[in-house]
């Protein structure tokens, strides 16, 4: 990228430059072009489109009018091209940021490519830190720092942290969006600054990639120094001090993927989406406005306490958290991985008994790995929650384009009359179903049976064929299941798209 004053790379610019200032571009003589007449302001948002300070900067060679543009720029987007070499990088992006004259910025966004051939690239944190310090003192909306290196190993925890790879992420008083993408072959040990400042502005703050920091220092930033964070989003390791106690009154939306926690405390007020991809061993959560929840790992209810309300909008979970969504009267988006694939009778009889208590919902979304038992009994005891359900969505996931029979033992639950009797299922309600993962199988035919004589008003039945292996005569057979006024839609995947099949 050119940095202030230089002239370009080669004569052809110089010479086009001198062209353009012989026809007046602020030299005082003759006509200035119609472009460079524009107010600052509106330069400043041609130039902001071009999504590159890079290319923003070389405009500098038109003329003197524009040589000191770029350097005002409301916007900054340094983007290292492709082909450029990586060892180039940190020092195009110094050039940059120490040739901008604004006293104010309103996004920063400092990225590179993720090729193979820059994979041996390390930006060391003494070099990232001054660029965190520049936007400390200048950025008032947005900071982007997405730096990622396509790894070719796993990054392990260490015991003893480098301070050399310490990053010190400096307080930004009037940052509104911070977005932290650091991921190395290396580990980055991310330190809030020690100080009572705040991040007074902050509403959104994502933080991912191999980032370590301490419970103690996450328990700060979050709860004491930000007093207006509405999102937070964070993919991180804890070190030395796994305990972190997040108390804030302006959340309204958590994502946590926070590994090696020992113990979460939330107190949000106003938390209404919480998203927890990596559980702790123990947790206390309190969230009274709660209408959002995906929690898809194990959940021990005595070591993991919800205070919330009775009801959400959208649950997603698993077998491994039935207990969770057992406390919850109604949900009106029910979305529930079932994974089937183990011979245990007993864990096969604790999970009938604990899919018959899951909430009534309206949308009931099942991702279903179910080789090993049969089929119809496992959704006979996931319907009984459909009393109320309009659309039901089946994915049949690990399924086989052949016909496979279910393999448990022939003592297994599944295969006794027990498991099938449909007692307590009212699907009355239902109008709209999809079954994808759809090869013909006998199983999968017994559940298009069930359902065409057993949902009253229904209206739709979509069947995805992923294997784009069905028949004809399969699709006429599950046609003649149904009655006539439900419309039935066959679709295959072709080139990333569903396609309607006769």
């Amino acid at each position: 990228m050119s940095t202030p004053g230089d002239s370009g790379s080669g004569a052809p610019l110089s010479i086009h430059g001198e062209r353009r200032r012989r026809r007046g571009g602020g030299s005082g003589s003759g006509e200035e072009d119609c472009i460079s007449g524009l107010p600052d302001a509106l330069l400043h948002e041609i130039l902001v489109r071009l999504r590159s300070a890079a290319a923003a900067a070389r405009t500098s060679v038109l003329s003197r009018r524009w040589r000191r543009v770029w350097a005002h720029l409301p916007e900054l987007h340094l983007v290292a091209p492709p082909a450029a070499a990586p060892t180039s990088f940190p020092a195009t992006v110094d050039a940059a940021l120490g040739g901008y004259l604004a006293p104010t910025l309103e996004r920063l966004g400092v990225s590179h490519t993720t090729d193979q051939h820059w994979r041996n690239l390390r930006i060391s944190a003494g070099r990232i830190a001054p660029w965190l310090r520049f936007a400390a003192e200048r950025v008032v909306g947005e900071l982007n720092l997405y730096l990622c290196v396509p790894q070719i190993f796993a990054v392990s925890t260490p015991e003893v942290v480098d301070e050399e790879a310490a990053l010190e992420l400096p307080v930004c008083q009037r940052a509104k969006r911070i977005q932290l993408h650091l991921q190395y072959a290396y580990t980055t040990w991310l330190r809030p600054q020690a100080s009572g400042l705040l991040f007074a502005a902050l509403t959104s703050l994502k933080i991912d990639g191999y980032v370590h920091m301490q419970g103690s220092d996450l328990t700060a930033l979050v709860s004491m120094q930000c007093p207006c964070l509405r999102d937070l989003d964070l993919f991180i390791t804890l070190i030395a001090i796994f305990d972190v106690s997040i108390h804030s009154n302006s959340l309204h939306r958590l994502m946590l993927n926070v590994l090696e926690t020992r113990h979460l405390e939330i107190s949000a007020p106003s938390l209404e989406e919480l998203v927890i991809s990596n559980p702790p061993m123990e947790a206390q959560i309190s969230a009274p406005k709660l209408v959002k929840v995906a929690w898809d790992y194990h959940y021990d209810p005595h070591l993991i306490r919800f205070v919330v309300g009775r009801r959400l909008q959208l649950l997603r979970t698993s077998t491994q958290a039935l207990s969770l969504a057992m406390q919850f009267h109604r949900v009106d988006d029910l979305n529930l991985s079932v994974n089937l694939d183990f011979h245990d009778a007993a864990r096969y009889g604790s999970f009938l008994n604990e899919a018959n208590k899951l909430p009534k919902c309206k949308s009931f979304c099942i991702f279903l790995w179910w080789g090993r038992h049969a089929l119809l009994p496992v959704m006979l005891h996931l319907l009984r929650s459909c009393n109320d359900t309009k659309k039901l969505q089946v994915h049949l996931c690990g399924s086989s384009p052949q016909p496979v029979m279910h393999s448990c033992l022939p003592s297994c639950l599944c295969r006794s009359e027990e498991s099938r009797k449909i007692d307590g299922i009212d699907l009355n309600s239902l109008e709209v179903a999809e079954i994808s993962g759809f090869s013909g199988s006998h199983e999968q035919m017994e559940l298009v049976e069930f359902l065409s004589n057993n949902a009253g008003v229904l209206k739709r039945l979509l069947i995805n064929d992923e294997f784009c292996s069905m028949p004809k005569e399969v699709r006429e057979k599950v046609r003649s299941m149904c009655h006539p006024n439900v419309e039935v839609g066959f679709f295959v995947l072709r080139k990333g798209r569903q396609v309607l099949v006769d």
